[in-house]
């Protein structure tokens, strides 16, 4: 049974074998989860790889074990010439949740592809989160997701309505009644309704 494991395993190719490794280590239950230096170093050496699968297996990993040490390294892969990179490493950036990546995502705001834009929407959503009550979230996230609420995209905008409500902040309260006058989509007048309950929730 070993051997045939062992066979199986030998059989993949890098890239497989890196997305198993990856799969394991973002699972909840993944066995390395708490000893983040080991995988981050293996990881960030594939993020240097000449091929673009391995080294977007490595930016989502990355994202999964949780490792502040990964911030530069992703920050920089965001000028991958790989989409799918950038696109991993975006939604790593927010996984982690530190306030340096701010200034590196904004820009995907204007990206001309729609999923990197929704991608950037929700990282920028998980930086605006803050543990305590009474912290307050970046002013540049707020008002980044602000004008994304107008993104012709209807992907977008719904990203952009769900990150403010889960933020709570108020600033955002008379952006989204204006969205809801003039939007005539009901599944974002429903986000907004959700997005504005949750503000005001958040704000008793």
């Amino acid at each position: 049974m070993a051997n045939e494991s062992s066979n199986s395993l030998s059989d993949l190719s890098p890239q497989q074998k890196l997305r198993r490794f990856v799969h394991i280590l973002i699972h909840k239950h993944g066995p390395l989860r708490n000893w983040r230096y080991f995988p981050t170093r293996f990881l960030l050496r594939k993020l240097r790889s000449d091929s673009a699968d391995i080294r977007a297996y490595a930016a989502e990993g990355l994202g999964g074990v949780g490792d502040v040490h990964a911030i530069t390294p992703l920050i920089n892969a965001l000028s991958d010439e790989d989409t799918t990179v950038r696109r991993f490493a975006i939604s790593s950036l927010g996984h982690l949740r530190d306030a340096r990546a701010v200034e590196g995502l904004i820009p995907f705001l204007q990206d001309e592809e729609p999923d990197m834009r929704c991608a950037a929407v929700v990282a920028l959503g998980e930086l605006g989160l803050t543990k305590e009550r009474n912290q307050t979230p970046p002013t540049q996230v707020i008002e980044a997701l602000i004008s994304s609420i107008t993104d012709t995209n209807r992907s977008v905008c719904s990203a952009a309505v769900v990150a403010l409500g889960r933020i709570g902040n108020p600033q955002a309260v008379a952006a989204l009644n204006t969205l809801a006058e003039t939007t005539e989509s009901e599944w974002v007048q429903r986000y907004i309704s959700e997005a504005l309950h949750q503000i005001e929730e958040q704000n008793l």
